[in-house]
């Protein structure tokens, strides 16, 4: 079944069409159980080979009925593989929640469903409502007000940003010409594993990662890691203030859709600042670009999460050139819609 016919019909064998709403509590009872398992660290106990959720809840000091069928629920869902005496091993799907392995989204799975985005949803109706933030009416503050005072969370956000890598990311990485730009500006860009994956690809340009100071901190062993770090400045920026000036392409991936349209806008404003009068600087923007209405497109779904807990929004490409219009900017390309995207463009002459 093509996912792109909507998700529903992934269960239109299942149940007849006036009831497969009731498909989507699979999702629910699937995280539900698939949390603790990842908690307990139990796909790096399977990394060794194939155990029994008995000798799985004795290492982990858990109820072993317990643990048995919530490992049995995932098991189901194609997430591990169940076996005769009750002895589980890991798919290629299980295997990408071990901590030690490279393409990990161990931290990516826990903060997603962590409980700051997880409370949110219990009342959209009143994001509904009033157009305010899910977030900030359960917590009491802004989702990034959260972070800094929770710096166990943060850290937690931190890291699955590192692992946040669509298989369209590598479609931009290996498709648009960086190479162009001498020095490259990621304005927002934590850590820097994307800048660092550029330079890693385009050994002629030079970069600057701009991001607030508790961000950018631990950013350094990044760059050394990718063997970067020579061609990489590291600068504390509050993105609604300024950023660092003189730069060919000012990038900006993941974050603008964090913002409603008057603070995205607040951020385009700065670039725009920074860049001047050159004509040749670019500001590049990676983030999803929406389709016409009807059919599949995962922004719709991710917008909710924007709606719910950030306040920010996922835009088509024709609300990205009205809004980046207002701050002096005009597209210089044409990008597909349906996906992550690269959006370019040049400040107005």
């Amino acid at each position: 079944m093509d996912i792109k016919d909507g998700l529903l019909d992934v269960f239109s064998a299942l149940l007849p069409p006036r009831q497969r709403v009731l498909a989507l509590f699979t999702a629910k009872w699937t995280i539900g159980a698939l949390r603790p398992i990842v908690e307990l660290g139990i796909p790096e106990l399977l990394a060794a080979g194939p155990q029994t959720a008995d000798d799985l809840a004795a290492a982990t000091s858990v109820d072993p009925d317990a643990l048995y069928r919530v490992l049995r629920c995932c098991a189901a869902a194609g997430i591990f593989a169940e076996t005769e005496g009750r002895t589980f091993a890991h798919t290629p799907a299980s295997d990408a929640l071990r901590m030690d392995v490279p393409d990990t989204i161990r931290d990516m799975f826990l903060f997603a469903s962590d409980m700051m985005m997880w409370r949110p949803y219990e009342d959209v109706l009143h994001t509904v409502q009033t157009g305010e933030t899910a977030f900030d009416h359960v917590f009491g503050m802004s989702f990034f007000e959260f972070l800094k005072a929770n710096p166990d969370r943060s850290a937690l956000f931190d890291r699955a940003m590192i692992q946040n890598r669509y298989p369209a990311t590598n479609q931009i990485l290996d498709e648009f010409d960086f190479g162009r730009f001498r020095k490259i500006a990621d304005v927002g860009g934590g850590k820097g594993q994307f800048l660092a994956d550029i330079l890693t690809r385009f050994p002629e340009s030079t970069g600057v990662l701009c991001d607030l100071p508790h961000v950018v901190v631990d950013a350094k062993p990044v760059f050394e890691a990718a063997g970067v770090a020579e061609r990489v400045e590291i600068v504390d920026t509050d993105f609604f203030a300024e950023v660092t000036p003189g730069c060919d392409a000012y990038l900006i991936k993941h974050a603008m859709h964090n913002w409603n349209d008057t603070d995205a806008a607040r951020i385009a404003r700065t670039i725009r600042t920074a860049i001047g009068d050159d004509q040749n600087a670019r500001l590049l923007i990676v983030d999803m670009v929406l389709t016409a209405p009807g059919g599949w497109d995962i922004g719709k779904l991710t917008d909710i999460e924007m709606l719910a807990a950030l306040g920010g929004r996922e835009r088509s490409a024709d609300e990205w050139h009205r809004m980046l219009a207002a701050e002096g900017f005009e597209p210089a390309n044409d990008p597909q819609p349906g996906n992550l995207a690269i959006l370019e463009y040049r400040a107005k002459s």
